[in-house]
């Protein structure tokens, strides 16, 4: 289980990206919180990669 919880929460973080750009068109304000995001899951695959 622990296996496919990275993916999942990568997928369900970047359908929020797509539902802040795409639907409701807030991303300019939402813009701190998309780069942590994507900064969080560079941090997590990069120490996911040296782990393993």
């Amino acid at each position: 289980m622990r296996v496919l919880m990275a993916p999942i929460m990568a997928i369900i973080f970047l359908g929020w990206v797509f539902y802040i750009t795409f639907i409701t068109k807030t991303l300019k304000k939402n813009k701190n919180e998309v780069f942590a995001g994507f900064f969080f899951i560079a941090v997590w695959a990069v120490i996911l990669l040296v782990v393993t």
